[in-house]
């Protein structure tokens, strides 16, 4: 039965794994899913959907998932619809008397939805049949910080009494599994059903950048595509897309945030799924679910919050299965960034905590990036073939372009020139000021010349904030720059 309504999907094959996730739904038994990104997680309770003699329940976080979801409900001829923000009465009504009357068998939402008593109310009259939270990991990621919905939705869907609850999740560690187990099951026995999270697909690298802005320029001129970047914040995302404008005015690029208008977000999203040569920027509030395959860079500009979260961001590359490239960058900045700033929670402390566990796996350039990775998961890997990291391939870089350069010119010149003039000695620009005050016959005039001034300028104001460089701002060497540090240094 489930193997013919499989083929009714178009699906040829059904993995055993996705079989036995299958079978433990129609057999009502609820679980924690956690399949890598690409896998099919979404068939494993699609396909039930059309087998089970209720309605199906799925929780999703993002309006964005909701849409992609429901289109690949249209392509598949499943019956489906969307509980969103703003419907009125009657369009609700009409859409659960629609599932009473047996024609739609999904019916998709966010947690903010299920917490109106209305909602629940209709919901209880369907009788589900089958409950799911599709990427879980956000229980845990997103309900402490910015999505108190979330804490709240264990208590919600336990008021509606469905047989079964499926949770769904591309990464998670014990923490994360921990949490989806107290928030969403609470007294429910849950199986967990675990894939190998490895994506032997993708290729993992980490350069270490002393100019964030050129790395990221230097990157996606060279970058197979589509891509895309992710930044940390709104702000990053939108000057990371007005950089890569400038330095590469033939290519089309966007940003992508929450911050967009439904328009602008669908407009964003519409061009990138269609795209084979697109660039986007973007914060995580892109790509949970949206089926993208044929992403083939990923690149994150900063450092994101956890294993977990790295894990999920990177798996949007190669969901086609192809050889997908995926890289790190990693500034000063990172190493001082605070994950917890402005609390002092037990909450802040965990996400501290979890950063500076990537953070120093980012760090190591002597140990496999897959192996690494997978163990921050709680995965410890045998030893076997990595399918591909600059680490295995004896190509990682242990420092920052030009850090050893920049460090054997200022001990050739210690306590001699202010930040201006370190900065058009080391760009080389033969400009008017450099001839009068006869800077272009130093020694080491030029020895970035092929950086643009402002990745020079970011250079060395990363060095200075991560003490490599002293300014000292009172005293006999007021204004003038000296080194402080070994090279070898960077990263403790």
């Amino acid at each position: 039965m489930v193997e013919l309504a499989a083929g009714r999907f178009g699906v040829p094959y059904l993995y055993p794994i996705q079989r036995f996730v299958i079978a433990n739904t129609l057999e009502a038994r609820s679980q924690i899913v956690v399949l890598p990104t690409g896998s099919g997680k979404s068939l494993c309770f699609q396909l039930p959907a059309r087998l089970l003699a209720g309605a199906t329940l799925v929780v999703v976080p993002l309006l964005a998932l909701l849409e992609d979801q429901l289109e690949r409900c249209r392509r598949l001829d499943l019956p489906a619809a969307a509980l969103r923000g703003g419907q009125g009465a009657e369009e609700r009504a009409r859409i659960f008397a629609r599932f009473q009357a047996g024609e739609l068998s999904l019916l998709y939402a966010t947690p903010e939805v299920l917490l109106q008593p209305g909602v629940r109310a209709g919901l209880r009259r369907l009788a589900l049949a089958h409950a799911v939270v599709d990427e879980a990991h956000c229980v845990a990621e997103w309900g402490p910080s910015f999505r108190p919905a979330y804490l709240r939705l264990g208590q919600a869907l336990a008021a509606l009494h469905v047989p079964c609850l499926s949770a769904f999740t591309a990464t998670a560690g014990p923490r994360i599994l921990q949490a989806i187990r107290e928030s969403l099951f609470r007294d429910r026995e849950a199986e967990l059903v675990a894939g190998d999270p490895d994506r032997p697909n993708l290729r993992y690298r980490v350069l270490p950048v002393l100019s964030r802005s050129r790395a990221l320029a230097e990157l996606a001129a060279g970058a197979a595509r589509p891509a895309l970047v992710f930044c940390r914040s709104r702000p990053a995302a939108e000057a990371a897309a007005r950089l890569l404008r400038r330095r590469l005015p033939s290519e089309e690029v966007f940003f992508y945030h929450a911050g967009l208008s439904a328009a602008e977000r669908r407009r964003v999203e519409g061009w990138f799924l269609g795209s084979a040569a697109g660039l986007l920027t973007a914060t995580s509030a892109y790509g949970l679910g949206v089926d993208k395959p044929d992403i083939r860079t990923v690149v994150h500009a900063e450092v994101p919050y956890s294993v977990e979260a790295y894990l999920q961001e990177s798996g949007r590359a190669g969901r086609d299965g192809r050889p997908a490239e995926v890289t790190l960058l990693v500034g000063s900045d990172d190493l001082r960034f605070d994950a917890g700033a402005g609390e002092d929670t037990e909450q802040a402390e965990v996400q501290r905590r979890r950063y500076r566990l990537l953070l120093a796996k980012a760090l190591q350039h002597g140990r496999c990036r897959r192996e690494s990775l997978l163990e921050g998961l709680g995965l410890p890997r045998g030893q076997g073939a990595c399918s591909g990291c600059d680490v295995c391939e004896g190509t990682a870089r242990a420092e920052p372009e030009a850090l050893g350069e920049l460090a054997g010119f200022f001990r050739l010149h210690p306590r001699r020139f202010g930040l201006r003039q370190a900065a058009q000695i080391l760009h080389g620009r033969p400009t008017h000021e450099v001839a009068v005050q006869e800077l272009d016959g130093v020694r080491g005039f030029g020895l970035l010349y092929n950086w643009q001034r402002e990745e020079v300028e970011e250079a060395l104001e990363s060095l200075l904030a991560s003490g490599y460089l002293e300014l000292p701002v009172r005293g006999l060497w007021k204004g003038r720059l000296s080194w402080r540090r070994r090279a070898s240094d960077w990263g403790r």
